[in-house]
């Protein structure tokens, strides 16, 4: 589907009155996830004794309680009452070649067998990982490892700053980057500001700016602006498929646009390719787009679901200043980490890359996207809902509510954002029951084992859900 028409679309939605689940069907929903998961109950109820909230992830399902998991295979998870799910969350995008992929998991074994997971030493697998990477991604002269996504955009910004010796850092608002201090900002949803900001010096983020999503003349004005102030801008941080991998588009030529501006004011361009990394081409966003960043960022399908899945790599000139002598005076920019870049990470990276290589795991990932898109359209269609699908290669988006295209510059629209949010949760809920699993109900990942059956599921599911929607 194209940009326009899917602003086109979202503009519907988001400028209509929505019909919700009503709250009976709802107690229907949770009273058969009681019926079918009973095991998963006591396990939920010990687990919110220990954990903030019952789960150590913010995307598992907690309506009515998280459902503890015990085995997964391909495109199957089985919790701990033997039902099985049909897994369209996928680690949250980290997963492309399926769970457990069998060769992976063997060559792993055999790291493990030979090499501690904290070696702290270099060992040959680094060198394997990092030629393969390069393989793909020519921008990438240096890298380093880093722990997560999160440290992996820390760095990135302090790298940038070292190099250029500026300051400030331009995002799009609604972009998500991690959880540090100085990101945790203007995120998910555009115009949400410090809404998510709590417990963070406000100090953490004044060097942030945050501009309207996909605005190109916004961005030129904040280069304007900043790159004349005492602290100059010293990078553009970019989503490159648009906020929230594309849950806010953007036109085709824009991340040219944001390079061709990065250029005229001597600004460092930094890519965020940790959802879309080895996911929309072995070269990712930047083979995707065309454009070369200077700084690429990477995490999630990097080591297919292993820990440690971080990375930062882009020029040669500006990674060096990692390795800045202090003692001399030289730029420096300090990172650490006891556990990067790891012999089961690195050894993840490059056995992840080699099966992406050899089973065209890419293309098979988009083609099972494509199927399924396509048949919820038809769905949509037929029971003739403003909803819509589209996706980028093997990232999903199935639009009913669309909470995060709300304008909440209108404060009257907040409660209404927040209202749609629910809704979406329940639609969650709802394919959870029908042994569909979803991220937030409105987005998914394919990998290349989803099959068309596997997508007929989500379809059966899906209709399941419509009929308990009243028609508008």
């Amino acid at each position: 589907m194209e940009y326009e028409e899917i602003k086109r679309r979202l503009k519907v939605i988001t400028e209509n009155p929505i019909k919700e689940i009503p709250e009976e069907e709802m107690t229907k929903v949770r009273k058969k996830i009681a019926e079918m998961a009973p095991q998963s109950k006591p396990l939920a109820e010990e687990l919110k004794e220990m954990i903030p909230g019952g789960a150590q992830h913010q995307l598992v399902i907690k309506d009515p309680y998280p459902i503890s998991m015990k085995k997964a295979q391909g495109t199957r998870m089985w919790d701990v009452d033997d039902n099985e799910y049909t897994d369209y969350l996928m680690s949250a995008g980290a997963c492309i070649l399926g769970h457990n992929h069998p060769k992976l998991k063997e060559e792993i074994v055999k790291v493990f067998n030979d090499l501690p997971p904290d070696l702290y030493w270099n060992c040959e697998w680094e060198n394997k990982a990092i030629k393969a990477i390069q393989k793909h991604v020519p921008s990438i002269e240096k890298l380093q490892y880093f722990q997560s996504g999160t440290e992996a955009d820390m760095a990135a910004l302090r790298i940038a700053r070292v190099f250029t010796g500026n300051e400030i850092v331009i995002k799009f608002s609604g972009s998500y980057h991690g959880w540090s201090d100085q990101l945790t900002y203007d995120i998910h949803i555009p115009y949400s500001g410090a809404m998510e900001s709590d417990g963070i010096p406000r100090g953490c983020y004044k060097s942030t700016v945050s501009i309207p999503p996909a605005d190109i003349d916004a961005l030129e004005e904040a280069l304007e602006k900043y790159t004349q102030k005492r602290k100059g801008v010293a990078a553009v941080l970019v989503e490159p498929l648009g906020a929230e991998s594309g849950s806010i588009p953007i036109p085709p030529d824009f991340n040219k646009q944001i390079r061709e501006l990065c250029d005229q004011y001597d600004v460092l361009l930094i890519f965020d390719e940790v959802v879309t990394g080895f996911r929309l081409a072995m070269g990712g966003a930047q083979e995707y787009f065309g454009v070369k960043p200077d700084l690429t960022i990477f995490g999630k399908i990097i080591t297919q679901g292993f820990p440690g899945a971080g990375i930062v790599g882009g020029r040669a000139d500006i990674m060096d200043v990692v390795t800045g002598d202090v003692e001399t005076g030289g730029a420096h920019a300090f990172v650490g980490g006891t556990l990067r870049g790891n012999p089961l990470t690195v050894a993840a990276t490059y056995w992840t890359i080699k099966i992406l290589e050899q089973e065209d795991t890419i293309e098979k990932a988009a083609k099972a996207a494509d199927d399924l898109v396509e048949k919820l359209n038809l769905l949509f269609e037929e029971h003739n809902r403003p909803y819509f699908a589209y996706n980028y290669k093997s990232c999903i988006h199935f639009e009913t509510y669309s909470p995060v295209a709300m304008d909440i510059r209108d404060a009257n629209n907040i409660p209404k954002a927040v209202q749609r949010k629910k809704c979406v949760d329940d639609i969650a809920t709802v394919l959870l029951s029908e042994g569909i699993l979803t991220k937030y109900g409105n987005r998914a990942f394919s990998c290349m084992m989803h099959t068309p059956e596997d997508n007929d599921k989500f379809i059966d599911a899906f209709e399941k859900v419509l009929k308990i929607i009243p028609k508008y």
